[in-house]
């Protein structure tokens, strides 16, 4: 009866261990979150390229790059991969496929890679 009643709770070392696991979450959602955040700066950019749609309509598709450059840094976007949108011009309309993926490195050799995928298409009929 003594020994069971000293065996109630938790030890040490497995709340030493909650505390390492609990530890690591909160780790993992400080790298991920402004990954998040900075996705969706980049949606925002994306949509905001639809407001100006006519005057896009005049850009070529390297003055439509500089334009998203532009935005990227007016939001504090640096490290952008270069090859993370593509750009296409049709005959009444403009086509952005931003697909591109971020590794963050967590610690020492563990990281986490997150991918996105977002496509616009600008009428330039206005319809």
């Amino acid at each position: 009866m003594n020994t069971k009643a000293r065996q109630k709770g938790l030890t040490f070392l497995s709340i030493l261990i909650i505390l390492a696991i609990g530890g690591f979450f909160v780790l993992l959602a400080l790298k991920i979150t402004p990954i998040y955040l900075e996705n969706q700066s980049i949606k925002s950019i994306v949509a905001g390229l639809n407001d100006d749609a006519q005057r896009l309509r005049n850009k070529t598709v390297s003055g439509v790059k500089k334009e998203i450059q532009k935005r990227f840094r007016i939001n504090s976007i640096y490290d952008f991969p270069k090859d993370g949108y593509k750009i296409k011009k049709e005959k009444n309309k403009l086509v952005i496929d931003f697909t591109y993926d971020r590794v963050e490195p967590i610690v020492h050799n563990i990281s986490v890679m997150v991918s996105f995928s977002d496509k616009l298409e600008i009428d330039y009929s206005g319809n």
